[in-house]
């Protein structure tokens, strides 16, 4: 991502690296397709009041009410539509991880588990299979999708963010790409014994036109910002999450039911493809008017004089390394371990619903349909883990309280891989599944407090963007440990803890290197903010570019790369 400057004094909107690294053209036009730049005046006024009043009466109406603001409304439909992939993604998953098996003639969840009754073989838990496919483990197979989409999506960030930053074409790019991966959903509803090698190869594509799409979104949001003020902001970011959580759970429900209603609950590869087919119907429609509202904008930053194609991205590069080199220098305290923790946890909780759909379906036995039953439980008990996270935070600070969660999180990784595979029920794993949403409930909330806490005052859009970078750098080290291990003949369980041991690793580096939490508000200029109302300057004010956006949203957001990434 490339550190931007903002000039609202010059009209020059931010193009900081709001793209998270992070999944987010034909040029329909828009109302506000040609607007002009919103001037300092005008944004005061909009940090004030609305666009337009909010309907009355109506519930639905007010729900998709963004004061005026087309950019809003877009966001929010490109979101349910990314919630939309990502869950029919994890049932694909599923059904490619089953297919693999059984090209590779090893025998799985139910299957070994009536071998054991039969006698055939001593133990379903000890049971080793040496068969392979491609030359590669089948259970290496979707860890490897996530290894591969991490790379691309680390490597060609800063490129990314250079033509979003540096070009016209934001607009162009994000159609560009939601059409060629809602093609590749498509082709993939073709998906079965012959044919679900080359759906894995789209799946890594898919991954990365995914990353994409969500960092062209995420390039609107300072926009919105700017329009809406940043209290109003505040509410639109709770309900683009909000309707991508609904989107994704009725998603789940409505699948289910209809593999139940039509007798292929029991049968991974057509609940994956009746899953893709419903996907693409959605996706199409929530895409399409997604994009319509969305307008194009002019380049946010001119191309510096004398470079051009591969110096740009050099560029963009290098104001990554100096962003970086000034926070190890100024913020030791706080920000700088909280950076490094953000890229061990992040990789580890996103490699998570990857290994998970692994663990699931070849040691606990669980079908496409199971384990979007299990997905399922997981969303909606991250509500109750929000609670927790809210009550903590009143009683303990939110240094302290992510660490735990995330000792919390490693725990409940470690318990549920040690005793799952001996269950005699294998919906127990739901159990786990709550439990493991209820911690995720309280570590992202968390995270997110604590990093605007200690936000160095004035450098909101440059430190959100390099954030949304460390998030995304490490995305795919757990699931290639995961597959190094499983290749070699170690037991999944293990590859489980290995990927677990990245948020421990982080709540550590948070324990022991990060000073008290007096110190790290000191270090930011926060605590002083709020005792004597002051407008010091932060250190790193002379190092990186200066902006005049406030924090937009990106920290909410950027869980959704995270997360998800692996999962597409």
């Amino acid at each position: 991502m490339n550190d931007s400057s903002t000039k609202i004094e010059n009209g020059d909107d931010d193009g900081h690296g709001k793209h998270n690294a992070n999944m987010d053209s034909l040029d329909i036009e828009s109302p506000a397709a040609n607007a002009a730049p919103v001037s300092k005046q005008e944004l005061t006024v909009s940090q004030e009041t609305p666009s337009s009043p909010p309907p009355s009466g109506n519930c639905c109406a007010t729900m998709w009410h963004y004061g005026g603001i087309p950019e809003a409304k877009g966001y929010a439909l490109l979101a349910m539509g990314r919630g939309a992939a990502v869950m029919s993604n994890i049932v694909v998953n599923a059904a490619l991880l089953e297919l693999a098996l059984d090209a590779a003639g090893c025998p799985t969840g139910e299957d070994l588990k009536a071998m054991e009754a039969e006698g055939t073989i001593d133990s379903a838990a000890d049971y080793e299979c040496t068969g392979t496919v491609y030359g590669q483990n089948p259970l290496s197979l979707i860890s490897n999708i996530a290894v591969v989409t991490g790379l691309l999506g680390a490597f060609f960030m800063p490129m990314i963010g250079v033509i979003l930053d540096f070009t016209p074409y934001r607009r162009f790019v994000g159609i560009l790409i939601s059409v060629i991966f809602t093609m590749i959903q498509a082709v993939q509803i073709g998906i079965g014994p012959k044919t679900w090698f080359p759906m894995a190869i789209l799946m890594t594509l898919a991954g990365f036109c995914y990353t994409i799409m969500i960092l062209t979104a995420f390039a609107y949001l300072p926009e919105i910002c700017e329009k809406a003020g940043q209290q109003e902001h505040a509410q639109y970011t709770a309900r683009f999450t909000a309707k991508q959580f609904t989107t994704q759970a009725s998603f789940l429900i409505l699948m289910g039911a209809l593999s139940f209603g039509l007798g292929i609950s029991d049968n991974s590869v057509k609940t994956a493809r009746l899953s893709q087919a419903l996907n693409v119907g959605i996706i199409s429609i929530l895409f399409g008017l997604g994009w319509h509202y969305m307008p194009s904008r002019k380049a946010r930053r001119e191309i510096p004089q004398g470079k051009r194609c591969f110096g740009i991205l050099i560029y963009g590069i290098r104001q990554n390394v100096r962003t970086a080199i000034s926070i190890h220098r100024e913020y030791k305290k706080g920000l700088r371990w909280y950076l490094l923790a953000t890229m061990f946890a992040q990789s580890s909780v996103g490699a998570l619903t990857t290994v998970s759909v692994v663990y699931l379906s070849s040691e606990v036995g669980l079908n496409a349909t199971d384990i979007s039953l299990f997905f399922l439980v997981v969303l909606i008990s991250t509500i109750p883990g929000t609670k927790i996270s809210s009550k903590l935070s009143k009683v303990i600070d939110p240094n302290t309280s992510w660490q735990l969660s995330m000792v919390c999180l490693f725990s409940t990784m470690v318990i549920g891989a040690f005793t799952l595979g001996d269950a005699e029920n294998k919906y127990m794993s739901l159990i786990w599944g709550f439990s493991v949403g209820i911690v995720l409930g309280w570590f992202y909330p968390t995270e997110n407090l604590f990093f605007s806490c200690i936000l160095p005052k004035g450098q909101e859009a440059e430190i959100a963007g390099f954030r949304v970078y460390c998030s995304m750098i490490l995305s795919w080290l757990p699931p290639l440990i995961f597959s190094v291990l499983v290749e070699n003949g170690v037991d999944a369980k293990w590859g489980m803890t290995f990927m677990g041991s990245f948020v421990l690793v982080a709540a550590l580096m948070l324990k022991f290197g990060a000073g008290t939490w007096e110190e790290i508000l000191q270090e930011s200029g926060r605590s002083e903010l709020a005792e004597h109302d002051t407008t010091e300057e932060s250190p790193l004010q002379n190092n990186i570019e200066k902006s005049s956006l406030e924090k937009t949203g990106v920290d909410l957001a950027e869980k959704e790369l995270c997360g998800a990434n692996s999962n597409v």
